[in-house]
């Protein structure tokens, strides 16, 4: 009885929003659980200007996530922006000055407390400021996440980014971002630029090089979906890397400061454009259940196997 209680109030939490985490800081998070006892978590962090609530609602993860038994948290920032530490060092008093690794180290210390969270298998994501953060965790705690996805995000060239172990990386990047362009330029208004980080190229190659990776396959386009013209996903897969872990990098050809899978609204095209040949939130929850394969691609090689 007690544990189809507590499975109804989860399915109930879900539906009205999610669960509402209070934090230290005046901070927050939503929360949705997966079930009575430690389950696989994904963290998802937010982009700037967003919240973890409105970003729980465009990706719309929870069918997924409880599908597949994960509990998902959204934590939000303590401002506008995650403090990454490589920007708000060039932009200092702009930006907040919060030691954010300590607040996700403290939330998933509780997370873990109170049997929501695996501590075996924690999974982080992050969406443009928020993969920027999400980075930096992984640079200073790769021994504490089980795999690491990046959106529209790339790798700063300081400060030193030293993981303790070979971590699984997917990098989802496009190359006609007005924001986060293609050669690591973080522009404003398509007009400012401030900060220069490594390309996207040169930030899969760290991770690569970071992972102790021997080899490169050629590029392979994931089947079409949309028509023709628009964005396509090529994924470019790095060969023997340490541990068997996965090194993938998702070029969104033609794509822009987009997730895939988004609606192709006129008003967003001021972002550039998405590819329909997947959605980020099925590329998030794949690449967690499976650190070591490549999602979308994967996928329709076995389906080509089996017929």
């Amino acid at each position: 009885m007690r544990l189809a209680a507590a499975l109804l109030a989860a399915l109930l939490l879900a539906a009205c929003g999610g669960e509402r985490l209070d934090l230290p800081g005046g901070r927050s998070a939503v929360l949705d659980r997966a079930s009575p006892a430690p389950a696989p978590l994904l963290l998802v962090l937010h982009g700037a200007a967003l919240t973890g609530a409105s970003t729980r609602d465009m990706l719309d993860l929870q069918g997924p996530a409880r599908e597949a038994g994960f509990a998902v948290a959204y934590p939000d920032a303590a401002g506008p922006f995650w403090n990454d530490e490589a920007m708000a060092a060039r932009l200092p008093g702009l930006l907040s000055a919060r030691d954010d690794v300590a607040f996700l180290d403290a939330l998933l210390d509780r997370l873990v407390a109170e049997g929501i969270a695996d501590p075996a298998r924690i999974h982080l994501a992050g969406i443009s400021n928020g993969g920027m953060m999400a980075l930096r965790y992984a640079c200073a705690r790769a021994g504490r996440i089980a795999s690491l996805a990046l959106f529209k995000a790339t790798q700063p060239g300081a400060p030193p980014c030293l993981p303790a172990r070979a971590l699984p990386v997917l990098i989802v990047a496009g190359t006609e971002d007005p924001i986060v362009r293609w050669d690591g330029a973080i522009v404003i208004g398509n007009l400012v630029e401030v900060e220069r980080r490594l390309s996207v190229p040169d930030g899969f190659s760290f991770w690569r090089a970071a992972n102790g990776c021997t080899g490169l396959a050629p590029p392979v386009r994931l089947p079409r979906r949309g028509g023709e013209e628009a964005p396509s996903l090529w994924v470019h897969r790095a060969g023997g890397c340490r541990d068997g872990v996965a090194t993938l990098l998702y070029e969104m050809r033609g794509g822009g400061h987009r997730l895939p899978g988004q609606d192709d609204w006129a008003l967003l095209r001021l972002f550039g454009r998405a590819s329909p040949d997947a959605e980020a939130s099925a590329l998030m929850i794949d690449f967690a259940r499976d650190p070591g394969a490549a999602p979308g691609l994967d996928a329709v090689a076995d389906f080509a196997r089996s017929r």
